[in-house]
């Protein structure tokens, strides 16, 4: 998969609108409404072998999607967002590196 992923263009869980723009995550996003794994596998899988290419790009592919999903674009949010993509990012390079994954105590 990660040879395929080169932009948010190549995510499964994008699309362009009749203009051309990039829908980061559209509304009612087809098939994925009840799929708890899909979500992980959005993240786990597509968004992490974009990093792998681009992490500005993964990086915005995070953000974006985030504030598609909300839907509140204050900057209250948009500051929440851009921290959170911030730090998605600097997991993706330490899980690259070899790190492990974190499992909140109530999961295990």
């Amino acid at each position: 998969m990660s040879a395929a992923i080169r932009s948010r263009d190549d995510l499964s869980f994008t699309v362009r609108d009749v203009e051309g723009r990039l829908v980061n995550w559209p509304r009612n996003n087809p098939g994925v409404a009840a799929d708890w794994q899909k979500g992980i596998d959005f993240f786990e899988c597509e968004v992490r072998d974009l990093a792998n290419h681009d992490e500005t790009e993964a990086f915005n592919a995070i953000r974006f999607a985030l504030v598609g999903m909300g839907g509140r674009t204050t900057n209250l949010e948009l500051g929440f967002i851009e921290r959170v993509a911030l730090a998605a990012m600097v997991g993706l390079r330490a899980l690259r590196d070899g790190a492990q994954l974190f499992t909140p105590a109530e999961l295990d």
